[in-house]
């Protein structure tokens, strides 16, 4: 769909609502989260959103992730869910969204899941990385496959059901998805689950690891400390928090960093469907 002024506005208010309430909770559980990617480039140029961008994208360290996970489902309102493999076992994300409930933003390609489809605030699990970039490599390409095999079998699970075109398992090469086929048969997606966490988190326990990253991401890094005491940045109408060496994140992330680029590189999700109140039946296609 195209976004207008107004419904981008509006979208973005959906979007403050999630992160206060994210906010409220992780205050309740004292732990920290951090705008990434996108958002924190929003943080650094306009002290806001993106003025074209339809979500916004956070870090939590692992181990505020998970309490995150286990605690934040109790203490979040009514009127927002946690969607994450333990708390919505159909969701075919490896990491986990807020959701404002009673709205809606289909995303193509994830249409056919029997999961919440509401408006989303995106968080990433943050882990210890080594420093040595032949290990970073081979870490991360591990922690790839077993990312992708978890991400993929509910797709797998859905195969006669969800076009071909449309299917992740299906853009596999043949002998990726055999292989895939066997380790399914064998395996549970709780399984798959557990060992992607444990894979990911391998060097936590180690002080001297001093890098975080979200594993599967090679540019999206940070030092543990500036994550782990961020700092507060002006966000719209609200105040975040992002990396401390927020510049040296961003430039790690984005060698090119600038204000103004290409319409052509504001990419958005574009949703099938958009809805801010679905009980008013309000549906934008």
């Amino acid at each position: 769909m195209k976004y207008t002024p107004e419904i981008l506005n509006r979208l973005h208010e959906a979007l403050f609502e999630i992160i206060e309430e994210i906010d409220r909770v992780c205050g309740l559980l004292g732990i920290e989260f951090f705008g990434i990617g996108g958002t924190a480039i929003g943080v650094h140029f306009w002290q806001n959103i993106l003025p074209w961008d339809d979500d916004a994208d956070f870090g939590m360290l692992r181990e505020d992730y998970e309490r995150f996970i286990a605690e934040g489902p109790a203490l979040l309102s009514k009127d927002f869910v946690i969607q994450e493999f333990r708390t919505e076992p159909n969701t075919p994300f490896y990491w986990t969204k807020v959701r404002k409930r009673d709205t809606l933003f289909v995303e193509d390609g994830f249409e056919q899941f029997d999961i919440n489809h509401g408006i989303f605030i995106d968080l990433f699990p943050f882990d210890r990385i080594p420093s040595g970039r032949r290990l970073q490599a081979f870490h991360r390409a591990e922690c790839a496959w077993f990312i992708s095999a978890f991400s993929l079998y509910p797709f797998w699970q859905q195969r006669k059901q969800i076009e071909r075109s449309k299917s992740l398992y299906y853009q596999k090469s043949l002998v990726s998805r055999m292989a895939l086929g066997v380790l399914y048969r064998l395996t549970s997606r709780e399984w798959l689950h557990r060992k992607m966490c444990r894979e990911m988190g391998w060097f936590n326990g180690n002080p001297r690891c001093h890098l975080v990253n979200v594993v599967r991401l090679p540019l999206d890094v940070a030092e543990y400390e500036s994550v782990r005491h961020p700092k507060e940045a002006p966000f719209g109408r609200l105040t975040i928090k992002v990396p401390r060496d927020l510049e040296a994140y961003l430039h790690h992330h984005y060698p090119v960093l600038v204000k103004d680029i290409p319409d052509e590189q504001k990419i958005t999700h574009a949703p099938l469907k958009l809805s801010f109140d679905t009980q008013k039946g309000e549906v934008y296609e």
